[in-house]
Order: structure tokens, then sequence, then C-alpha cells
């Protein structure tokens, strides 16, 4: 009787043995898991998103991205995202934090780079000052650049009531042009914008944003919460794609560059011109987006800027920023 069950013991385990390799042999491979991601228009703040494609890190990290938008600025981001046409997406810290206030179920979850706009003015104007009275552009109220405007005014003792100020009616790409032909005297937006009328010739970087706050926060990576609650390990693999880009920038710079170019069809010049006001990291401080979410309400106060948050929309700041902010992917 004891051989006959060593036999049987014997044939279990090779049986066992084997389904592995068999179920090996006869599975498909996984389905990538698709993501739609949105990304601001033309820009270079965003490039660990193009190097990301066009490096095949997502891929690599089984993701297949369906590109939404891109957008003219970040309030219609934000706008698409509430709306459920976005699962993901690379915009501004200051329109992330506006939509969260508005109780848009969101997160922010990686940084991708540090300052990197400036105020463009045309060759004339020497200072802050010279600007009172002149037609001004910015991107959308609660756009990034909007807010840096309202906190450079402030420290000269100057408001948007001081100028003649065209938010959101020119879009940033259209900028430059508008600059060289004198139907306004200066803009502040995000590179290459910015670089494009500094190596053209006909404006000049009057102040960076390093200036007015040096190594403030600038544009992030967001999700929806019903998505990553969902979707957590393909939130977890798009921030590893990001983190790979952002490294693959900091490594190759000249490769990245060359990257830029592609998806921004810009000259190298200007592209040159525009790294040198750009710092890309995937950290993320929560003091920082306290701190600025602090800024945009006490410049709404002051009437400095028009009100975006309101005391009222975060009465404890402390406990907003920490619902807002989730670490957890960049500390995997």
């Amino acid at each position: 009787m004891l051989p006959f069950i060593r036999k049987q013991a014997f044939l279990v385990f090779a049986f066992i043995m084997t389904v592995p390799l068999w179920g090996g042999l006869s599975c498909t491979p996984a389905t990538p898991a698709t993501v739609r991601i949105g990304y601001l228009l033309g820009d270079l703040h965003q490039l660990p998103f193009f190097v990301a494609q066009d490096k095949g890190f997502f891929k690599d990290e089984g993701i297949n991205v369906q590109v939404a938008g891109p957008f003219d600025a970040g309030p219609a981001e934000m706008d698409a995202l509430a709306a459920n046409q976005l699962d993901m997406g690379y915009v501004g810290i200051a329109p992330s934090v506006l939509a969260a206030a508005r109780k848009i179920d969101l997160s922010i979850i990686s940084g991708v780079n540090l300052e990197g706009s400036a105020l463009a003015t045309e060759i004339g104007i020497n200072s802050v000052a010279d600007l009172k009275s002149k037609k001004v552009a910015t991107p959308a109220p609660g756009s990034i650049q909007y807010v840096m405007l309202g906190m450079l005014l402030s420290q000269n003792s100057l408001s948007f009531s001081d100028l003649d100020l065209f938010p959101g009616t020119i879009k940033p790409p259209d900028m430059p042009q508008s600059l060289q032909t004198g139907r306004i005297s200066g803009y502040f937006v995000w590179e290459p914008f910015v670089a494009k009328s500094v190596v053209g010739g006909y404006g000049k970087a009057l102040v960076e944003s390093k200036e007015i706050w040096p190594g403030h926060p600038c544009c992030v990576v967001v999700t929806r919460n019903d998505f990553a609650l969902k979707n957590d390990n393909t939130v977890a693999a798009v921030i590893r794609a990001h983190r790979k880009a952002v490294q693959f920038i900091t490594d190759n710079p000249a490769d990245a560059k060359t990257i830029a170019q592609k998806w921004t069809r810009l000259d190298a010049a200007i592209i040159d011109n525009a790294f040198t006001r750009v710092k890309y990291t995937y950290a993320l401080s929560k003091d920082d987006v306290k701190r600025f979410a602090r800024e945009i309400i006490s410049l709404g106060e002051s009437g400095t800027i028009k009100p975006i948050i309101t005391a009222g929309d975060v009465p404890d700041l402390d406990a907003f920023v920490d619902k807002v902010v989730d670490l957890q992917y960049i500390q995997r």
C-alpha cells in the first residue's frame, strides 16, 4: 500500500509543478490600461509628458495614453477633468488648487517643474512701474501666471487695476506676436513663449518668476479621485513613467531639448533660452502648495487680483492641503 501512496503523491507533485508552465504558455498578454491624460498647448513645463511619450516610458509601464487636449490654459483643463473628459492631467498648481477648492474631487500627486515663467515686455519697458496703464496679457484668471503677476504687482505696491489687463483673452501661443505688433506692452506666461520674444529680439524677460518666489512650484500631475480609487496601480504606473522622464531630462538635456523641438516645433535657440528658466522635478511639497493657496487668498482679499479662492472656500487650509496633496505615488 505504501509504494502506491508514494507513487500517487509523486504524480500529484509532478502535475502541480507543470501547471505554472502550462498556464504560462496558454495565457495572453495583459491588455494595456488606457488613461486619458491632458496637458497644455506648447507648454515646455510639461516636457516630462512629451519625453515619456517619445521614449516609450508609458508603454513600458503598461499604459496606453489617450491624449486629451491640448488645452489653452489650466482652468479649461480642470473643467475637462471635472466633466470626466480626462483621468489625469499635467497642469499648473494654481488651477488645480482652485479646482479642488471648488469641490472638484481631485488629488495633486506629483510635481513636474519649478519656476519657468516670466513677465515679457517690449524693449522700452524698464521697470514694473513702467507698465502702469499699459496693456498686459495673462492666461485665464486662475492660472499660475495670473497669480504670479498679482504677486509681482503687490511687491511693487501695484494691483491689476493699475494695468490695462487682458486675462485669458489672448492665447499664450499668440502673446509673442501680440507683443511684436504692439497690441500689448507685456505678458506674463510660461515657457517657451517668453523665450520666443526674447530670441526674436522684440521683447525681453523683465522679471522671471524665480525672482518673485525662488523655487516656486509650477506644474503638477493631478488625477480624479474616483479614477485613482478604481485604478490605483495604473496611476502608480503613470507616475513611475513620469519619474523616468524627469530623470531622463536631468541626465540627457541635449536629447530632451531635441524632443522638446519635436513636440513644440520651435527653433533650438528658443528651446535653449527657455531651458535657462525651467527646473524639472517630480518632488512635491505640501508646504509650497499651502503657501501658494495662502498667496491666492491674500491677493484676492487685498484687492490686488480678482478673488479666486477665499478663506470661506478653505476655512482650514492645513486640512485642505492634506486632503488634496497625495504623496503616496511618488513615495512608493
